[in-house]
C-alpha cells in the first residue's frame, strides 16, 4: 500500500440509531467472528468445521460534552439501532461499514478529577455487517 493511501482516525464518522456520536471520539473498534460447527466423522483423522453465522462486537469511546444529552441518550443500554462506521468520513466513494441492527450493551461515564470526562459504550451486532461505499 502506498503511503498516500494510509488514513488516520481524524475523519472517522460513527452514528448509532441515526445520532452522530463521533464528534469528540477517542476510539472505535469492532471485532468480527464466525461461529463454526464441528462436522467431523468418526473415521476422519482431522476435525472438519463448517461456517455457521457471523458475530460482531463494537466498542466506542469519546469525550463527554455535558452541555448536551443527545449522545448520552442515544447510547442507552438495551437500545437498538443502526450502527455505522465510516473510517475515512462520508465523502462519495469512501468505505462504509454498517449494521442494520445493533444493541447497546454497556454505557460508562468516566469522570477523573484530573483528566477529560469520557463516555464509553459497547454494542452487540444483531445482523450482518454490510461493507459498501457512500454514493
Amino acid at each position: 500500500m502506498a503511503a498516500a493511501n494510509r488514513i488516520t482516525g481524524k475523519d472517522l464518522y460513527v452514528a448509532y440509531g441515526g445520532t452522530n456520536v463521533s464528534g469528540d471520539y477517542t476510539s472505535v473498534s469492532f471485532s468480527q467472528e464466525e461461529d463454526t460447527a464441528d462436522v467431523t466423522a468418526g473415521s476422519e483423522e482431522a476435525h472438519y468445521y463448517i461456517p455457521m453465522r457471523e458475530d460482531a462486537t463494537m466498542d466506542f469511546e469519546g469525550f463527554y460534552d455535558g452541555s448536551a444529552q443527545t449522545v448520552w441518550d442515544a447510547l442507552a443500554p438495551g437500545g437498538t439501532g443502526t450502527l455505522e462506521i465510516a473510517p475515512k468520513g462520508t465523502t462519495s466513494t469512501y468505505h462504509r461499514l454498517y449494521w442494520a441492527r445493533a444493541i447497546c450493551t454497556r454505557r460508562e461515564l468516566d469522570e477523573p478529577f484530573d483528566n477529560g470526562v469520557r463516555i464509553r459504550a459497547s454494542f452487540q451486532a444483531s445482523g450482518t455487517l454490510v461493507s459498501t461505499t457512500y454514493a
